[in-house]
């Protein structure tokens, strides 16, 4: 009878979630939640929106800079249980078994039970993912609303387009965190549609995911036009990001934007920002194709951000000296896991063929997309977070093939 109870999947699932579970109490019991940079300010917006007050700057002027998303998640844990960053915390950890138990999933899915374990252990003991535990960010609530987009995308054969339309919601959700988001239903369309060729099934799949990210998105986009009589439909960063990467000063990652201009709204700065880096780019175009090879390197060599934003609570505990040794073994894993990841994407391809490796799963096209669109932008570790899971998962698989080879 027990062994009814659980099958053996589930078992080691939950060995490996016990083991995530417990390295991130871990972390959390050593290093206290002190926010800094980005952190201050979705701290300040979650107080302005659980307040009453909207979205807005400390000031009370009311913004759409930043996406919402976050900002309203922890509004929203804010207005149930106080302003505590014990709750964000506890909210991370959370998020990080989700977002390790979706992982697994998803290697199921595509690939097999072998490779699904491994790639929640390599997500288990992933030390930034652990760091991120005391971290006010998007970067695991985007990818953890992304993983179940996708997950509901993929998970059946099926109902297909009611798949597809909660998944969509999913996306649209991962949306409000980082409008990146906004492409990745048309991606995974465009890949059916490359599997099957089904012309009706391409159009009326697209109508129906466009009526329902315009209906979830529909009521911000008012919000936001009647602040600033202006269609924005997310956030007005996109410009000044832009800029970021693209201009004569620009290292090619994140840089603040001069204190010394002026403009009436935030859409002119987003319009004057955008316009800087597209006459700069059409000015020096041989500027930017060496950034553009700078910004590919930046955005793959180094996973530093969850011990800088740990930072003041790393001090706080007297643990300096773990510093460069935690910047070491993070960048060093993170390093890693993208060899493995080349490895296993040459396997997937040599073993399917290059138009099945890219059709089968979104994994290959998804890292395609938000490389070269951190390549063209502004690019750095804050900004590949986004292929973390599909990096995570090609490393398994390449795992899991080396230990096949071997066993044989």
């Amino acid at each position: 009878m027990k062994d009814t109870l659980m099958t053996p999947y589930a078992k080691n699932t939950l060995y490996i979630v016990l083991i995530a579970l417990a390295l991130r109490l871990l972390w959390l019991l050593l290093i206290p939640v002190i926010p800094v940079s980005d952190s201050v300010m979705y701290h300040e917006f979650a107080k302005s929106i659980s307040s009453g007050n909207g979205y807005a700057f400390p000031a009370g002027n009311l913004t759409a800079y930043w996406p919402v998303g976050t900002p309203a998640i922890y509004a929203f844990l804010y207005t149930l249980f106080g302003e505590s960053f014990f709750v964000i915390a506890v909210f991370n950890l959370i998020v990080g078994l989700l977002t390790l138990v979706l992982m697994m999933a998803l290697a199921r899915l595509w690939f097999n039970e072998q490779t699904a374990y491994i790639v929640g252990i390599l997500y288990a003991i992933w030390p930034s993912q652990i760091q991120f535990t005391t971290i006010l960010a998007s970067e695991t609530i985007f990818n953890v609303f992304i993983l179940l987009g996708l997950f509901f995308w993929y998970r059946s054969q099926s109902n297909t387009l009611s798949n597809w339309i909660i998944g969509t919601i999913f996306f649209v959700a991962a949306t409000y965190v980082r409008p990146i988001a906004l492409l990745i239903p048309f991606i995974l369309i465009g890949l059916s549609f490359l599997r099957g060729f089904d012309f009706k099934q391409l159009f009326s799949s697209s109508i129906i995911i466009v009526i329902t990210m315009t209906i979830l998105i529909a009521p911000w986009a008012a919000r936001n036009y009647d602040l600033f009589d202006e269609f924005v439909l997310i956030s007005t960063n996109g410009g000044p990001v832009f800029w970021m990467g693209n201009n004569p000063d620009s290292t090619g990652e994140y840089m603040p934007l001069p204190k010394d201009l002026e403009f009436d709204s935030e859409t002119e700065r987003a319009d004057y920002f955008k316009s800087e880096a597209i006459k700069h780019i059409k000015e020096e175009p041989g500027i930017f194709a060496k950034r553009l090879a700078k910004r590919f390197v930046d955005y793959f060599r180094s996973e530093n951000i969850g011990v800088n934003w740990n930072i003041e609570g790393i001090k706080q505990q007297g643990l300096d000296k773990t510093v460069l040794p935690l910047k070491l073994m993070s960048s060093g894993y993170w390093i890693f896991l993208v060899l493995l990841a080349i490895y296993g994407g040459i396997r997937i391809i040599r073993s399917d063929g290059f138009y099945n490796a890219i059709t089968t799963t979104p994994i290959i096209a998804l890292i395609s997309y938000n490389t070269a669109l951190h390549t063209i932008i502004a690019s750095g570790d804050r900004y590949h977070f986004p292929i973390i899971p599909f990096v995570g998962l090609l490393a398994a698989y390449a795992l899991f093939r080396m230990k096949s080879r071997i066993e044989t």
